[in-house]
């Protein structure tokens, strides 16, 4: 079986420096995107197992993000995962209805905790 590939895109450097890590030493191969239209062509060339998105990057906003992939691809096929600062500020309910957004994490988030739920939602995507 191949290793799950995971798209994370994210502008801070350090948090996507952790989380590219915690993917590789868990088995995942992570690309990792500085802003949003960084990450739509590396959906576009890549086509990744799964998604980690922040909320709020500069040039697309991870909502723009999870809108385009949702015009190719389904919740079940490609998971989406959404992180921000702003918990308080998104109604998740309305996200996961109008996106099929799996998870809406707040920050500081666990990189351990967000890689076993990856791997819960890649397992139940490939049923």
């Amino acid at each position: 079986m191949t290793a799950p590939t995971v798209l994370v895109a994210e502008d801070n450097p350090g948090l996507a420096r952790v989380l590219s890590f915690k993917l590789r030493t868990t088995g995942m191969l992570p690309t990792v995107c500085r802003d949003g239209v960084e990450a739509w062509e590396a959906f576009e060339t890549r086509r990744p197992t799964a998604v980690v998105s922040d909320l709020l990057m500069p040039g697309m906003t991870g909502l723009e993000l999870v809108e385009r992939i949702r015009a190719v691809a389904t919740p079940e096929e490609v998971p989406f995962v959404l992180v921000t600062g702003r918990q308080l500020q998104v109604n998740v309910e309305e996200l996961r209805e109008r996106y099929g957004i799996a998870a809406v994490l707040s920050k500081p988030i666990s990189p351990t905790d967000l890689c076993h739920l990856l791997r819960d939602l890649i397992a139940t995507a490939a049923v």
